[in-house]
C-alpha cells in the first residue's frame, strides 16, 4: 500500500480541488442570478484554469515533482521525432474511433470554453502540464516501482488518465493517447517530451473546435482510410527510430563502461 501512496494522494487531490474550485464558481455564479446550466457553462474556463494551477502548485509543494523535472531539456531531434510520433499515432486513433458512434456528452461544454482565454489556458497550457505530473511523473513511476513492470505502470496510468476525462469519447481517445504519452516518457526520461505533444494535440483540437473547422473523417472514405495508413506508417517508423537511437545509446554507455574497467 505504501508504493502506491503517492498514486492515491494524487487522485484526491486532483479530483477534490476539481470539485471544490468548479463549486465554489457555479454557487458564485448562481448568487448573481444565472440557472444552473448557465452557471456552469459561463464558470468552467476559468474553473478549470484555477483549479489545474492549484494542484500543480500543491504537487510541486509536497514535492511530488519539481520545476527541474518539468523542464529537463532532451536533444531537439528527439523532441522533434517524438511530437511526430505521438501525433500521428493519436491521430490514427482518431480515425478509428470516428467509425464508431461514441456520445460527447461535453460538447455543449466544451464550445463554452473554446471561446474565452481562460478555457484556452486551461486546456491547451496548464491542464495538459498538470495531467503530465499527475498520470506520468507520479502514478506511472509509482505503478512502475510497485509492479516492477514498466509497461504495466504505462497501462496502469493510461487507464486511469482515461478515466478522468469522463467523457465517453475522450475516454475511448485518451487510453491509447496515455500509452503513447507515458512510452516516451519511459524511453527519453524527461517529462517536457509529453507535455509538448499533449500541449500541441489539445492546441490542434482547441482551434479546430473554436473557429469550426473541424473536418469529418471516416473510414469509409477514400481520404480516411489514406490518412490512417499514413499516420499508421509514419507512427511506427518514427518508434522504430526512437527506439533503436536508445538501444544505441545504451550500447555507448556500455561500451564506455567497459573501456573504463579495462583501463583501471
Amino acid at each position: 500500500m505504501e508504493k502506491i501512496k503517492r498514486t492515491l494522494v494524487s487522485i484526491g487531490i486532483f479530483f477534490v480541488v476539481q470539485i471544490v474550485i468548479t463549486a465554489i464558481f457555479i454557487v458564485a455564479g448562481m448568487a448573481q442570478g444565472m440557472d444552473l446550466n448557465t452557471a456552469v457553462n459561463s464558470s468552467l474556463g476559468q474553473a478549470l484554469l484555477i483549479s489545474d494551477l492549484l494542484v500543480i502548485v500543491i504537487l510541486l509543494i509536497i514535492k511530488y515533482c519539481s520545476f527541474k523535472e518539468l523542464f529537463k531539456p532532451v536533444p531537439a531531434d528527439i523532441l522533434l521525432i517524438s511530437v511526430v510520433f505521438a501525433l500521428c499515432g493519436m491521430f490514427a486513433v482518431e480515425i478509428i474511433s470516428s467509425a464508431f458512434d461514441i456520445p460527447n456528452t461535453l460538447e455543449e461544454q466544451f464550445k463554452a470554453m473554446a471561446g474565452t482565454i481562460s478555457g484556452f489556458l486551461g486546456i491547451c497550457i496548464v491542464g495538459p502540464i498538470m495531467e503530465e505530473i499527475i498520470m506520468r511523473r507520479v502514478i506511472l513511476k509509482e505503478m512502475e516501482a510497485a509492479t516492477k513492470s514498466m509497461w504495466l505502470g504505462i497501462i496502469i496510468s493510461s487507464a486511469l488518465f482515461a478515466i478522468i476525462h469522463v467523457n465517453p469519447i475522450q475516454v475511448v481517445f485518451a487510453m491509447p493517447a496515455g500509452i503513447f504519452l507515458g512510452w516516451l516518457y519511459c524511453k527519453t526520461g524527461s517529462l517536457l517530451v509529453p507535455i509538448c505533444v499533449h500541449i500541441l494535440n489539445n492546441t490542434i483540437s482547441f482551434i479546430t473546435m473554436s473557429t469550426g473547422s473541424e473536418i469529418e473523417i471516416s473510414l469509409n472514405s477514400t481520404l480516411g482510410v489514406v490518412l490512417l495508413m499514413t499516420f499508421t506508417a509514419i507512427t511506427v517508423a518514427t518508434g522504430i527510430w526512437i527506439v533503436k537511437y536508445y538501444a544505441n545509446k545504451e550500447k555507448e554507455l556500455q561500451g564506455d563502461s567497459s573501456t573504463g574497467k579495462l583501463v583501471e
